[in-house]
């Protein structure tokens, strides 16, 4: 029987019941994009007690037989009517299962989850394949799982044979693939962003997130504009009405959409309380999937025994952390790609890949001690100056913008069809006057370097060092670091050999070269000071040199 519209198939289907009574009903149903075939399909097969088959694609089994061959349909078929397995620990008996070999009962527990198991390239964290994602199954969970499996059969265990088993069952099941980076998930399927088709779950997609919302085509004239207002309200407010700010917070948040990780950015929004910064951590949340976004602190990413909490999320918050100090080597480590160890509790170390977008949200900028320009190289600093007055805030923007992330995501992925073009926005963001004023606020080291510029040949000033009296701020360039430090306060000065290493690095933000050569007087650079120096802090020539 064939329906010629989904508008019949629930007349037709009980029809049939009554026609073949006796009879297995199989509904080759169609699968769209809004889903409207497949919820029709398990309506029909409600009433006449039959099984809904969907073809391998979107669209219908004509489509599923000229896309992917008719072996491959029929085996759709097939596989689509056959009913579930029943589980190993429903049919075996007691003495059946304690007379098996442990590598035996790991292969049952493995069948047991319908062979949806697989373990990280580390062979350490256990996943399970579930709604289209990979979920990482907390290894105590798991345990006290297949414990329950014993009890079930009232077969003798231990921790011991609990572990055996378990530590077996890793050297047997799949190896977890790295996410091909062009697919993104939503609810209902896989987008390809290189060619652009979208495609039913499977589990060797690899997927570890989902965006929480059902992917369908824009609309004709669709815009954030007209059909994100509220959405759109607060983004042209964060980037105070400029567009090419709007562009870069948007390439921010198609980061976290695509959970592009291996861009080796991590992103700091900053600015006072009240203008908007929170909203973008929703909005985040939101685009990451609320169960695969987690909060944690700076200090969690420098602690083996900490970063335990962070396996599993792909969007790690990081909020209020500007009174944080220091050089940042796990967050280094983590958005560089590079394996961290873990260590968690009463569970041996491992190392591992911590595969997240980190997002910050401080009222004023992190103080990073590294001089190394590893922190600068990652860091993505989105400034919202303008603080929104109490009457003006709504206090519902999360839950009016929450019913537009679908036209949010769609937008997204129109926008930056192409990601590299999300990448370079981020990446010229981080040396862009805003990021650099920002820096300059925090670090006084590097505002000292704002007062600099290059020569195109090492015939600027000399280096110098601490033990030259009297200082010569307009000869030696550590002696005019000092001099700056002496004249708005600051105590913690670099010692010369620090001072000397993180010049380049920092310099290299300003676009400036910077080259030295050694002479009899000393090293002399390609530095000197900007005629601003000596307005802002330069000691006047009438004043006694410091001692």
């Amino acid at each position: 029987m064939v329906a010629l519209s989904s508008v019949n198939l629930l007349s037709l289907a009980s029809l049939a019941r009554q026609k073949y009574p006796a009879c297995q009903i199989v509904l080759a149903a169609d699968r769209d994009l809004n889903g409207d075939g497949q919820s029709k399909a398990i309506a029909a097969a409600g009433a006449c007690e039959g099984v809904v088959a969907l073809p391998p694609v979107f669209g219908d089994w004509n489509d599923a037989f000229m896309q992917k061959g008719e072996e491959a349909t029929r085996k759709a078929i097939y596989d689509a009517i056959r009913p579930p397995a029943d589980s190993p620990f429903t049919t075996m008996s007691e003495a059946e299962f304690t007379a098996m070999s442990t590598s035996e009962k790991a292969m049952r527990v493995h069948e047991h989850y319908g062979e949806a198991l697989a373990v990280d390239a580390n062979g350490q964290l256990l996943s399970r394949y579930e709604a289209g994602i990979w979920k990482i199954i907390p290894p105590s969970d798991f345990a006290r799982d297949v414990a329950g499996l014993f009890q079930r059969l009232r077969a003798p265990f231990s921790s011991g044979k609990i572990a055996s088993v378990v530590e077996t069952l890793k050297l047997i099941i799949p190896q977890q693939d790295a996410p091909a980076r062009r697919l993104i998930g939503f609810r209902n399927g896989v987008l390809d962003t290189a060619t652009g088709t979208f495609s039913p779950h499977h589990k060797s997609h690899w997927l570890r997130t989902l965006c929480d919302v059902d992917f369908t085509p824009p609309v004709e004239g669709e815009t954030l504009e007209t059909h994100a207002p509220d959405f759109w309200r607060w983004l042209d407010r964060a980037a105070g009405g400029r567009p090419e700010k709007r562009d870069v917070i948007l390439a921010a948040l198609f980061m976290v959409l695509a959970n592009r990780y291996d861009w080796q950015l991590f992103l700091e929004v900053t600015g006072p309380g009240g203008s908007g910064k929170s909203i973008l951590a929703e909005i985040a949340t939101m685009l990451a999937g609320e169960d695969n976004a987690t909060s944690a602190t700076i200090e969690t990413l420098e602690s083996p025994r900490e970063r335990a909490a962070l396996i599993g999320f792909s969007l790690i918050r990081l909020p209020d952390q500007e009174k944080w100090s220091g050089d940042g080597a796990g967050l280094k480590a983590i958005t560089g790609g590079d394996a961290v160890s873990v260590d968690p509790k009463y569970k041996d170390a491992y190392s591992t890949h911590i595969p997240a977008v980190i997002l910050a949200v401080n009222n004023n900028p992190m103080r990073f001690t590294d001089r190394s320009g590893g922190v600068s190289r990652r860091r993505v600093i989105l400034h919202f100056p303008e603080q929104i007055a109490p009457e003006e805030r709504d206090p519902q923007l999360k839950n009016k913008i929450a019913r537009e992330l679908a036209v949010i995501v769609r937008q997204l992925m129109q926008r930056f069809s192409d990601p590299m073009i999300a990448r370079a926005l981020l990446q010229s963001q981080q040396n862009s006057d805003e990021a650099l004023s920002i820096k300059r606020e925090a670090d006084p080291t590097f505002d000292f370097c704002g007062y600099l510029e290059a020569l195109p040949e090492p015939e600027g000033m000399y280096i110098g060092n601490a033990s030259i009296i009297p200082r010569q701020p307009r000869l030696y360039l550590y002696h005019a670091y000092l001099a700056y430090m002496e004249a708005h306060g600051y105590r913690n000065t670099l010692s010369l050999t620090m001072f000397g290493k993180g010049l380049p690095a920092m310099l290299k933000e300003y676009g400036l070269n910077y080259e030295k050569r050694r002479k009899n007087q000393g090293i002399q650079t390609n530095l000197v000071l900007r005629e601003e120096s000596n307005a802002d802090w330069l000691p006047k020539c009438d004043e006694p040199a410091a001692k």
